[in-house]
């Protein structure tokens, strides 16, 4: 990993001023070694997988007829293109989509159970080098998307009928899946993967009239557990955006035992492609629709450029863009080596179950949006004095960035004949790595006050969202101001809402149902600290040292970015950002370093 990560190496790949502006933290290019190789993330078509079955190089099984059978093909398959992308992996429509089989076998809720716990576990089992889990996504969408509900069922590869006829067995299996997410692993560890997304429309059942009592499930396991991200249909067109993705990927011919899009399926290609490139709306960072995707991403410092155009518009505009253009380079660059690995056969699943990256973007990556607001008025108090003049100038400013790299990223889009976007990135690493080489290199500026870092016990950080998790804002008032921002995207964005203890369910679903109505937050999780004792057992939402029970020491996890981990196994810039992340409760708010107690 490390001899490849050398500069001469890379760049071999890549621009040389590029991989120059990858060390000197001007840019980073995301997911090296491995994306020299392979791609980045990608929504596949479950619908596909359960037509075609698992078909590989060495090995070919014939389509699912049994819930068991679909979900371990799902689970190796995940393995399978684990190989081939470095990223997320999402399918949508999960609970629609293997309902049939439920309805098929007449399972009982034990079964459903084993079936769905045996994805759970072996989803979460570091099979990847590194010793990592495959990135793993699914979307629930029950009746949600009523487009959705049109999609072939499929048992056994045959159709048998549309999946909107098979809706109870849909409530049926969600709710055994929250039962398993909520119990988490044999010392009450959360389950990391996969992740799910639930969709919040104008049809969701919020009264809880139609899902069997399934409504109630879902608020109480996002008090206790943080279980689903929310994508608001509210804000953006969740409907247009999957029924147009799935669409697409269900409707192939068959033709001597391989699957090749007919004339229908061109023109259908051709269509969403030209969907997909009017940026009609951002999406969840993690909810990615069938057949689109990212081969990569290119991610620039912002509070670096913020620092050196010291509140000159056009400076900033005119360094923004040189980054994005050698940015620009390494993605055209990427392209074509996927594109050629592709065609020559060193893609074999992707070449099976995509066949193009005609749909995927190429990424421009944002992080440290409100270092960056800091810097560039000088205003190193910008987040913690919180006057509502000069945060409005902020969030006003933000916006206008991202809109700068949305229409630089729409121009060069016509004249390389590919598809961009903007993302704010999870940044895991890279905002450690980009506040750590600023605090090194400007550190006189950072001393005096001149250059704004946020630290904690002299660790550096930046920030991976709009509202800095570090800022003592209100719910309602980050909500609104993030979504201010977050339409403007044209890739995954996402906010979180950090807990320091579980909230009544009733009074969650309520704040959830203000947020997607009255905000145009696109995607955000509710995230509860849940601290875990090795020792007896207790597991529980707090953010303790000590476990109440046997006064043992507790293992504290919450989402790094994307999902929950223990916080003893994340990089030291995501440490000291979790310490200074504000935590909401029912009367107050307060930084997690302000209460770690023993109780």
């Amino acid at each position: 990993d490390k001899t490849l990560k050398r500069k001469e190496i890379i760049s071999k790949v890549f621009p040389k001023n590029a991989v120059e502006m990858h060390f000197n933290r001007d840019i980073h290019i995301h997911k090296l070694p491995l994306s020299i190789y392979v791609p980045y993330c990608a929504g596949w078509s479950l619908p596909k997988i359960l037509r075609l079955g698992l078909v590989t190089q060495t090995l070919v099984s014939k389509p699912a007829k049994h819930l068991d059978s679909a979900i371990n093909h799902l689970i190796n398959f995940i393995f399978l293109v684990a190989n081939e992308w470095t990223g997320a992996l999402a399918v949508s429509g999960f609970d629609l989509q293997m309902a049939p089989f439920i309805r098929n076998d007449n399972l009982t809720q034990k079964q459903i159970s084993q079936a769905l716990q045996s994805m759970a576990f072996e989803l979460n089992y570091p099979s990847r080098m590194g010793y990592q889990s495959p990135f793993s996504n699914i979307t629930i969408v029950l009746d949600t998307i009523k487009s959705f509900l049109e999609s072939e069922a499929i048992v056994g590869g045959k159709r048998v009928g549309v999946v909107g006829d098979y809706l109870e067995e849909a409530i049926k299996l969600t709710k055994e899946l929250i039962r398993i997410y909520n119990e988490g692993d044999s010392v009450g560890s959360p389950l990391t993967f996969p992740i799910p997304t639930l969709m919040l429309t104008k049809n969701f059942d919020w009264k809880g009239n139609r899902w069997d009592g399934l409504t109630d499930m879902i608020f109480e396991s996002i008090a206790k557990r943080g279980t689903f991200y929310l994508l608001n249909g509210y804000a953006t067109n969740v409907e247009v955006l999957y029924s147009m993705c799935c669409r697409l990927t269900i409707n192939f011919s068959k033709l001597n035992g391989r699957f090749i899009p007919t004339y229908e399926i061109k023109k259908e290609t051709e269509d969403l492609t030209e969907f997909l490139s009017k940026k009609t709306s951002s999406r969840g960072i993690w909810a990615i629709p069938d057949a689109t995707g990212s081969i990569g991403v290119v991610t620039i410092n912002l509070p670096r450029i913020a620092f050196l155009s010291n509140g000159d518009e056009n400076k900033f505009n005119e360094i923004l863009e040189e980054k994005l253009s050698v940015a620009r380079d390494v993605l055209k660059r990427m392209r074509e080596r996927y594109e050629r690995s592709l065609n020559i056969g060193l893609m074999p699943m992707t070449k099976t179950y995509l066949g193009h990256f005609n749909n995927h973007y190429s990424t421009f990556g944002l992080v440290g949006l409100p270092e960056a607001a800091s810097n560039f008025f000088r205003n190193v108090d910008l987040w913690f004095n919180l006057d509502k003049n000069e945060v409005t100038r902020a969030v006003k400013w933000m916006k206008n960035v991202v809109k700068t790299v949305r229409k630089i990223a729409e121009e060069w889009e016509k004249e390389d004949n590919v598809l961009y976007n903007v993302e704010e990135i999870p940044a895991e690493s890279t905002a450690y790595r980009f506040a750590k080489a600023d605090t090194e290199r400007f550190l006189k500026e950072v001393e005096e006050g001149e250059f704004f870092i946020p630290t904690e016990n002299g660790t550096p950080f930046y920030s991976n969202s709009i509202i800095p998790y570090y800022a003592l804002i209100p719910i309602a008032k980050r909500a609104e101001l993030e979504g201010e921002v977050q339409g403007e995207f044209t890739g995954g964005v996402m906010m979180h809402l950090f807990l320091y203890e579980s909230p009544d369910p009733k009074a969650l679903k309520k704040l959830i149902h203000k947020i997607a109505m009255n905000t145009k937050t696109v995607y955000f999780s509710i995230t509860p600290t849940i601290a875990v004792c090795k020792k007896c057992g207790w597991n529980g939402v707090g953010v303790y040292e000590e476990c109440p029970k046997c006064k043992g020491k507790v293992e504290l996890w919450s989402r790094i970015v994307g999902y929950y981990k223990p916080i003893t196994s994340w990089n030291v810039g995501k440490v000291a950002e979790f310490l200074r992340r504000v935590q909401y409760g029912r009367f107050n708010m307060a930084t997690t370093k302000s209460m770690l107690r023993k109780t």
